[in-house]
């Protein structure tokens, strides 16, 4: 690796560790995203517990075109599994990177929390970045990621 004079940064998302009381995990069917400005997300695993659902996401980002973007700019990320408001959860913002800021070569990997649960029967959600914004977007790039719950 060090050849190619090329640095991998990983980071963890600081979010506290705990263990979700009745936790059901799922394996995801779709789960991975590309946009033209450089990031490209995979959804490795959801979790829904008895107050939180947990997302794990693996965040790498490489672009001609910036720097870095922010992935939790305006508006917080939420996962939905309906129209509407009422139909979603908003992520809880990460204290040390209230704006999921990734620079240009990293990639960082963690778990996203979302309090609250998904309705019993739910089987397809969608995670959304930055909504409204294009995926070409230089600094916020909008991300929508289908993902199809299966037990």
């Amino acid at each position: 690796m060090f050849m190619f004079r090329k640095l991998l940064l990983v980071a963890t998302f600081a979010l506290p560790t705990f263990a979700l009381a009745e936790e059901q995990s799922f394996a995801i069917e779709g789960g991975q995203v590309s946009v033209p400005v450089g990031l490209t997300l995979q959804v490795k695993a959801v979790t829904i517990g008895k107050d939180a659902t947990k997302v794990r996401l693996l965040a790498s980002f490489d672009s001609h075109a910036t720097n870095s973007v922010n992935m939790n700019d305006g508006s917080n990320a939420y996962l939905a599994w309906g129209e509407g408001e009422q139909n979603r959860l908003h992520m809880r913002q990460i204290s040390d990177n209230k704006w999921m800021r990734i620079g240009n070569g990293q990639t960082m990997e963690g778990d996203l929390l979302f309090p609250g649960v998904l309705p019993a029967g739910v089987t397809k959600v969608t995670l959304v970045f930055n909504p409204g914004r294009s995926g070409e977007d230089t600094s916020a790039p909008g991300v929508t990621l289908p993902l199809e719950l299966k037990q």
